[in-house]
């Protein structure tokens, strides 16, 4: 079984330099090359902060620019459209508290003459 050991002993030597290969390269990166490879990320981070600044500004600003057809367009309200709001329905109380009072005044001279009415209705229904 000479054959089977030079077999074995190839496999042996390509999985020796597989794993040496592969200790070479972990031990090839250093503590400062991670250290410099985190500080990277966190700049990238920042870098990203500071786009998502940029991009709110700019949202900010067109719809600064667009808010009059936004407003239009999706028919909202606005602090001005709400206190108009308010003020017409003071108004609208304002003016019920009026109308009442003059019903109930108009209410009583109507049921006043309805009296009368009846009241001479029964005299002439008696006369008969």
């Amino acid at each position: 079984m000479p054959g089977v050991k030079e077999k074995s002993s190839g496999m042996g030597d390509r999985v020796r330099s597989t794993v040496s290969g592969a200790s070479e390269k972990i031990s090839g990166v250093g503590v400062s090359e991670r250290v410099s490879g985190v500080s990277e990320k966190l700049k990238g981070s920042v870098n990203v902060s500071t786009n998502t600044d940029t991009l709110s500004n700019k949202i900010d600003l067109f719809l600064d620019e667009k808010s009059d057809q936004l407003i239009k367009d999706w028919e909202l309200a606005t602090k001005d459209d709400i206190l108009d709001i308010e003020k017409r329905y003071t108004q609208v109380s304002n003016d019920m508290g009026q109308l009442e009072s003059n019903f109930d005044e108009f209410r009583g001279s109507t049921n006043k003459k309805l009296k009368k009415i009846e009241e001479r209705l029964d005299k002439l229904e008696k006369i008969d």
